[in-house]
């Protein structure tokens, strides 16, 4: 005898799946941050990017998709640490909404100046001016703050990292059968 799913049953397998393999995607997207030479500007400037883009796919999945998982996490989280990771996942996610606009991918991270950094982990966020008001979104003016305040200055890995821990702790709580 078959039993048939329900379509719903089958639409949350598929969801906790795919957000399983984005889970699985940040971590590798971080691992060729960690090893992309620092002299080859595109390949730390694409793994840069790659990694912001899956740190803030899976934050909005599970924050959507998890929500009751993802607060438990952050609550978990002692209050300076909760605040260094909202603010970072702030300047992360204006990162990768001025991505394509007007900035170049490169204009977001540097070489560290005179540190012989050999990855381009070892990059920093560059201290960028505020985005163009004739955009018109003043909802970039908060998270704008929040880069300048978290990434701006600092090594490329260290808010990735921060972030894809605390990600990484969320999903494993939402995935927990008992929880």
């Amino acid at each position: 005898m078959v039993m048939a799913l329900h379509p719903a049953a089958t639409a949350d397998a598929q969801a906790a799946d795919a957000l399983a393999w984005s889970v699985t995607a940040m971590s590798g997207a971080l691992r060729r941050l960690a090893s992309a030479p620092a002299e080859d500007a595109p390949q730390a400037v694409a793994a840069a990017t790659e990694a912001i883009w899956w740190t803030t796919e899976v934050n909005s999945a599970m924050s959507r998709h998890h929500p009751a998982a993802y607060g438990h996490a952050l609550a978990a989280l002692d209050p300076s640490e909760r605040k260094a990771v909202d603010t970072s996942l702030a300047g992360l996610r204006f990162v990768r909404g001025q991505l394509g606009h007007c900035n170049d991918p490169a204009d977001f991270i540097e070489p560290r100046p005179a540190s012989g950094a050999s990855r381009g982990a070892d990059w920093t966020w560059s201290a960028l001016p505020p985005p163009s008001a004739q955009r018109g979104r003043s909802r970039d003016a908060g998270p704008y703050r929040e880069y300048r305040a978290q990434l701006a200055g600092r090594p490329v890995s260290e808010a990735l990292r921060r972030v894809a821990g605390f990600l990484a702790q969320a999903h494993a709580s939402a995935s927990d059968p008992g929880h």
